[in-house]
């Protein structure tokens, strides 16, 4: 009670706005794959299935069937923290195909290319990089020479003007020097304007630059400095299709160039950190720009240009571009490569997750168990968070000519491959192999359905609440599902169940639905439901958050009721929407003794009494007689 003199009114505020209601975006579950381009080894946020593709590219059949089941995860609400895993791919180059696995490796300084293509893989091969500058001031026609392009030419006022294009025998075009060119009896000089430039072609492509940009010329940076003809312009085209992929324009050759906003302009600096295909490598060489000596890559205040002496920069060649090759895709990961992408999650601080999703099959059975190891592995490290595991699709499937299997030999299959998993309270396994349709290869397929039992989780937490079950007809139903290549009757789901695995099944008129919500526990716990574990999991996070506040706080009483406070007002909103029936906070005196706040330890304990699923429904009817009191037949 505050202490007061005379009569009066304390008003006090209670906070009891912090329990976390749990949207289905804030979900986000760990996914490791091969893929058609992005970053390898690294992991990347993926919101939607678009995002997906524009990241990561769309699926091919070599990985159509880990693809599907992240696609699938998606369509429930949730997000992916995705890494692809590093097999052996390559990226395309100039000259020398290298792994560049990120934006951090390549600023590592992992090559001395030229240009290399952003993203590892094949589709790299189909890229050309064009640099385009202001290109030449004048064509000469001299009459009976033969001319080689990289000569120069003296006119009659003996001024040296450097050959930048022949265009046949006897025409080239020629950097204007410190005088406009004097051509001698019957030879023409005509100045080189934008019409020219808009003109000339993108090497073979049939594209021309008036597709790019306007004709660049002179900065405002370059020309308070004295200097002009230091814009250029960089465009990536994809020889697949022909199309111009990617514009940079307007950007500058000064290494210090800066826009009027203050942002850098050097074309290669601005590369490196815009553009969505390509790097640009080492420094241009002097066989890449007009005159050798003056490099495109300097200072504006190196070449110390004056009001009483301007410098016209030179330009860079149409050959400083390239085609790049070598790329190579490699979508079969091994069992230790797949592992070492799941590993990149198993950091508690580095990411937050709250589901792993193990995705498709391995090369094989062997590799597929491998994998779902290396999945379970993660949330069993962490412990704070769930492992979603599917059996490999040909413990369900034939193989490619092979005999239908029977139901018998699909429950005795999937049943020795979850033998592989060890118990584990954060890992949940699903009997589910689904037929369903993948309309980037127009082809039917199956996949397993851990992405789509991790979906359900997302769904129920945004319908509801975590600790809610995702089971059953109200909240389990299965999407894009043709067929389940295994149906299991009554008998072949108890023996599903009493082996920790919960079946999919296909009731008529309902729909595939998942049909168990254990956990892989193999001993009988609270744990061994999805929702308790996913409960605990909850208030576990909350209350890890509300302890990183206190750190470095005084141990004292004060400390102590604030955090008390604080957790029992989250325990009661958890309890007001069903999650436990009750709950104890125990932080005072009792376990923060003199012993404990000396070590700088400080303890809290909660017990909680998790609200349970019913997996078992007994509904008697009785028929009685007509004259018959229904208290006598009841006692009640």
């Amino acid at each position: 009670m505050a202490s007061q003199v005379s009569p009066g009114v304390v008003i006090r505020e209670s906070d009891l706005s912090n329990a976390v209601v749990v949207g289905a975006l804030a979900i986000r579950a760990a996914f490791a794959s091969s893929f058609r381009k992005g970053p390898v080894g690294k992991i990347v946020n993926i919101g939607s299935e678009r995002e997906l593709i524009d990241t990561f590219g769309a699926p091919s059949e070599a990985n159509a069937g880990d693809w599907l089941v992240a696609s699938e995860f998606l369509r429930y609400g949730g997000q992916l923290a995705v890494v692809r895993a590093a097999t052996g791919v390559v990226n395309a180059a100039t000259a020398n195909p290298v792994l560049v696995a990120d934006k951090d490796a390549f600023d590592a300084g992992v090559s001395s290319e030229k240009f290399i293509a952003r993203s590892a893989g094949s589709d790299g091969n189909n890229l050309r990089v064009v640099i385009v500058d202001k290109g030449p001031d004048y064509t000469v026609t001299k009459t009976g020479h033969a001319l080689v392009a990289g000569g120069t030419y003296t006119d009659d006022n003996s001024v040296a003007h450097e050959v930048y294009k022949a265009v046949d025998a006897n025409t080239f075009t020629i950097i204007q020097g410190s005088a406009a060119p004097t051509p001698a009896s019957g030879d023409t000089a005509v100045a080189y304007t934008a019409s020219n430039w808009n003109a000339e072609t993108i090497g073979s492509t049939g594209l021309t630059y008036k597709a790019i940009a306007p004709r660049p010329g002179t900065s405002s940076y370059a020309s308070e400095r004295y200097l002009s003809n230091d814009e250029v312009h960089v465009v990536v085209v994809d020889e697949s299709t022909n199309n111009i992929v990617e514009r940079l324009t307007y950007l500058s050759k000064l290494s210090d160039g800066k826009s009027p906003e203050g942002g850098s302009t050097y074309w290669q600096d601005y590369i490196n950190e815009y553009s969505n295909y390509i790097y640009a490598g080492v420094p241009l060489q002097a066989a890449d720009v007009t005159t050798a000596g003056e490099d495109p890559g300097a200072t504006a205040a190196s070449y110390g240009a004056t009001a009483a002496s301007p410098l016209i920069l030179s330009r860079i060649l149409s050959t400083a571009g390239g085609a790049l090759s070598g790329g190579v895709d490699d979508y079969a990961y091994t069992a230790g490569e797949i592992q070492s992408a799941y590993d990149e999650f198993l950091d508690t601080e580095e990411t937050s997750i709250d589901f792993v999703v193990m995705g498709g099959d391995g090369a094989n059975e062997t590799d597929t168990i491998a994998k779902a190891q290396a999945v379970a592995a993660v949330a069993n490290t962490r412990k704070d968070c769930v492992a979603f595991v599917s059996p490999w699709t040909g413990t369900q499937v034939a193989t490619s000519g092979g005999a239908a299997l029977s139901g018998s030999q699909q429950l005795t299959k999937t049943l020795e491959f979850f033998d592989n998993i060890a118990s584990s309270s954060y890992v949940v396994l699903d009997s589910g192999v689904k037929y369903t349709y993948d309309r980037f290869n127009d082809k039917y397929r199956y996949v397993g359905c851990n992405g789509d039992v991790a979906g359900l989780c997302v769904s129920t937490s945004a319908i509801l609440d975590d600790w809610f079950s995702p089971a059953g007809t109200n909240r389990g139903g299965l999407q894009n599902v043709v067929k389940l290549a295994f149906n299991p009757n009554k008998a072949q789901r108890d023996d599903l169940y009493t082996n920790r695995v919960n079946p999919i099944v296909s009731f008529p008129g309902a729909g595939p639905v998942l049909f168990g919500d254990k956990t892989g526990l193999a001993s009988p716990s609270a744990f061994d439901r999805i929702n308790v574990r996913r409960l605990f999991l909850n208030v576990e996070k909350r209350a890890k958050a509300l302890a990183e506040a206190v750190i470095f706080e005084q141990n004292d009483t004060v400390t102590r009721a604030g955090f008390n406070a604080s957790i029992s007002s989250y325990l009661a909103e958890v309890q007001a929407r069903r999650g436990v029936t009750d709950f104890l906070v125990v932080c005072d005196d009792s376990n923060n003794t003199p012993e404990v706040i000396d070590r700088n330890e400080f303890v809290a304990e909660l017990y909680l009494k998790p609200t349970r699923s019913i997996n078992f429904v007994t509904v008697t009817v009785t028929a009685t007689r007509t004259g018959i009191s229904f208290e006598e037949v009841v006692g009640r």
